[in-house]
Order: structure tokens, then sequence, then C-alpha cells
């Protein structure tokens, strides 16, 4: 209550302000003047607009690289490292010593083309 009756007594000096300045003015068209007066009260609520919608933009579905078959490799066995002549070769059987203690080996020899064996097995 007490800021509304403020607020019409300060309207009312102002109103008796424009008055005295009217009252006051020559008469003559020579001089001119301009007066306003204005108060800081405003009139209606302000106005604030609701914030910008944005939308996220929709998902981007990538189709997965296609398919390709690629075929096995085919599997060799391998060469043997040494095929030698039907006859050259010997079983031999022999002793040796493994871990200090006399063993019985047993394997095959072939004879090369310089003349010396060649353990295959």
């Amino acid at each position: 209550m007490r800021a509304v009756g403020r607020s019409s007594r300060i309207l009312a000096l102002g109103a008796l302000a424009a008055l005295l300045c009217i009252g006051l003015a020559p008469q003559e068209a020579s001089a001119r003047a301009f007066f306003s007066f204005g108060i800081g009260i405003p009139l209606a609520p302000a106005y604030y607009p609701p914030p910008p919608v944005y939308y996220a933009p929709p998902p981007a579905y990538y189709a997965p690289p296609p398919a390709v078959y690629v075929p096995p490799a085919p599997v060799y066995a391998p060469a043997p490292a040494y095929a030698p002549a039907p006859g050259q070769c010997r079983e031999y059987q022999s002793t040796t010593m493994i871990e200090g203690r006399p063993q019985q080996v047993y394997g095959t020899a072939c004879l090369q083309p310089d003349g010396s064996w060649r353990i295959v097995r």
C-alpha cells in the first residue's frame, strides 16, 4: 500500500512540474522547448520468450562392409629334404652316452655322392 501511495505522489509532483513549465514558457512562437518526464515503474511484467528448441539429428546408420569370401589356402605336404636312392641307405645301431649312462641308438644313414654317410633318421 505504501508503495502505491508513493508512486501516485511522484506522479502528482511530475504533473505539477509540467504545468509550471508550460505556464512559465513564453507565449511567443520564437522560443520552443521540449520537456520530458519519465517514471521508472514498469506497467506490465517483463516477457521472456522460452529458449529455442533444438532437436538432435537422426542417428546415422552405417552399413557393414560387404563380406568377401576368401577360399582357404591349399595345404601341401613338405617335400623331403633329401630323397636318397634306394639301396644306398643302411640301418645302423650304436651306443652313446646320455646323462652319463650308455644308451642304444638306432637310425638310418645314406651314402652321399662324395662317399660320406649322412644320418637321415
